[in-house]
């Protein structure tokens, strides 16, 4: 079943939280930016975030259609009552 916006939204901040607070204790450790792609636990927390993001813009494609389809059948039940 797939998640709602609302879900994936707060999964996608935490996520980002996690990050924030894990790139902190490295940067502590005397880390660049640069440095953060040879970690492995950096790397995991990096693919999080971009899997909540392909999930959120799946949820977009599919609210678009919907969106579509409403407004095809409004059009057709429109077109059919000024018949």
């Amino acid at each position: 079943m797939p998640l709602s916006r609302g879900t994936l939204e707060r999964q996608l901040q935490a996520a980002n939280a996690d990050l924030a607070a894990f790139a902190k204790a490295l940067q502590e450790k005397g880390l660049t930016e640069a440095q953060f792609k040879r970690n492995t636990k950096w790397r995991a927390l990096n693919a999080d975030i971009r899997t909540v993001r392909r999930r959120l813009a799946a949820v977009a494609g599919t609210e678009a259609n919907n969106a579509a389809v409403e407004q095809h059948k409004a059009d057709r039940l429109a077109a059919a009552n000024a018949e």
